[in-house]
C-alpha cells in the first residue's frame, strides 16, 4: 500500500468509496434511515470532484485501486475519512490517520480534531485521539451520534 496526495480523477474511486462505506460499513451500527440521510446510494462523481479539488484529499492505493482516503484541512480538521469496505479491517483507515500526523508534525500543527463516527471512533482512540464531547447531528431531520475527538501534542518518532 501506497499513500499519495490526490490527483485528477482520483475523485471518481472517492466518490464510489463515500457511499459504499457509509451503507455497508456504518450500516452495522446506524439505521438504513441514518446512513441514507448520511449519503444517497449513488456515487456522486461531479459533487466529488469539486470537493477534491478544494480538499486535495490524500488516498491509499493498494494494487493500483484507491482504496481509501482522509481529507486534513490546514488547521488540522480532519474532514472526509473512508475506506473501501473491500478493503476494510485491513489497516488502510489506520496508515491514512498516521499519514496525517505526520503531515501534521510537519505543518507544525498542535493538534488534530475530527468528528468521529461510531465506527471510526476505535480507530481515533488507538490512534491516541480523547473524546472532547458526543454529539447528536441532524441531517435531513435525522439525527446521527457521533464524536468530537481530538489529538494534542502531536509529535512524529
Amino acid at each position: 500500500m501506497t499513500i499519495r496526495d490526490y490527483r485528477e480523477g482520483d475523485h471518481f474511486a472517492v466518490a464510489e468509496i463515500f457511499p459504499r462505506a457509509v451503507h455497508e460499513i456504518a450500516s452495522q451500527v446506524y439505521s438504513q434511515k441514518q446512513c441514507e440521510a448520511w449519503s444517497a446510494r449513488e456515487p456522486n462523481p461531479e459533487h466529488w470532484k469539486k470537493r477534491c479539488e478544494q480538499k486535495r484529499p490524500f488516498v491509499a492505493v493498494v494494487n493500483s485501486q484507491i482504496a481509501g482516503f482522509l481529507e486534513l484541512e490546514p488547521d488540522g480538521h480532519i474532514d472526509c475519512a473512508y475506506v473501501n469496505p473491500d478493503y476494510q479491517r485491513q489497516g488502510i483507515m489506520t496508515q491514512l490517520v498516521r499519514h496525517a500526523l505526520e503531515e501534521a508534525s510537519r505543518m507544525n500543527l498542535s493538534r488534530l480534531y475530527v468528528e468521529a463516527s461510531i465506527c471510526a471512533k476505535p480507530l481515533f482512540e488507538r490512534e491516541g485521539f480523547v473524546v472532547v464531547s458526543e454529539k447528536n447531528v441532524n441531517i435531513g431531520g435525522v439525527e446521527l451520534c457521533n464524536f468530537d475527538m481530538e489529538l494534542r501534542d502531536i509529535c512524529v518518532e
